[in-house]
């Protein structure tokens, strides 16, 4: 039988969801304690065919759909009343109506396929497809080194950057750059590991999940893509994607060592 939720619980999330990026940090922890309650008992078949834990996805669900953690605050002030409006009018008031919104996520998921890393550029793809694209355009253009080099960068000086903006990271963000993108494993295992609080929260802004629908320039907003573009001197662009794919599996090693 699917959670209920009650009336006060109702209004609560209706009156939060109206203002969801511009909540003050309780209230975020308020709104994810509903929506995670109420999405308790909620199994739609799709889970099954995606390739992480239902926690991971729910998490990944409240971050990006729920709380927008990622989206840009000044897009809301800048639609003014018009934007209030409709998430007045989409704010959903039952866990019948979030368990709906949860589907609909996770189809557009199976649809993007299977995503463990997420760092792709405008889509997410699998570690094996990015790995097939990279290996398919060295063939051509050239190896590694040659696609860095082509932003005048070298392996031997991108993994001593990689190391630095390590170095850099806070520890809760060390350790899911480290042991979620160097090693692979499941974030939601490395947040209770080491109980990191907010794990989402923090790789999002890391740049380990986004959006999938986000815009190429969207990704230069996280740490990762503004150690990139900043830093590396790399554009966030379609174009680029064989050099910060190069830059990606170096990071990975260098992560996966620390």
């Amino acid at each position: 039988m699917q959670n209920t939720l009650s009336s006060e619980d109702s209004a609560e999330l209706v009156r939060l969801w109206r203002r969801r990026q511009t909540l003050a940090p309780h209230e975020m922890g308020r709104m994810y304690g509903i929506v995670g309650a109420a999405l308790g008992d909620c199994h739609p078949p799709e889970l099954k065919a995606l390739g992480e834990g239902r926690q991971e996805l729910v998490a990944q669900f409240i971050y990006l759909k729920v709380l927008r953690l990622d989206a840009d605050p000044e897009e809301g002030e800048e639609e003014g009343s018009g934007a209030t409006e409709r998430a007045a009018h989409s704010a959903p008031s039952t866990a019948f109506a979030l368990c709906a919104y949860f589907r609909r996520y996770l189809i557009d998921c199976t649809r993007a396929t299977s995503f463990r890393r997420k760092l792709s550029l405008g889509e997410e793809v699998s570690d094996e497809q990015l790995d097939a694209h990279l290996r398919g355009h060295r063939g051509a253009a050239g190896d590694t080194a040659g696609c860095l080099a082509e932003h005048g960068l070298s392996m031997a000086g991108v993994a001593e950057a990689a190391r630095r903006f390590i170095a850099g990271l806070g520890e809760p963000e060390r350790l899911l750059l480290c042991e979620g993108f160097g090693r692979e494993a499941p974030l939601s295992g490395v947040a209770a590991r080491h109980a990191i609080a907010s794990y989402h929260y923090r790789a999002g802004r890391l740049g380990l999940v986004h959006r999938r629908e986000s815009l190429p320039e969207d990704y230069g907003r996280t740490l990762l893509g503004g150690w990139i573009a900043q830093t590396l001197g790399i554009a966030i662009a379609p174009d680029n994607m064989d050099a910060i794919g190069a830059v990606f599996e170096i990071l990975g090693a260098e992560a996966s060592s620390s």
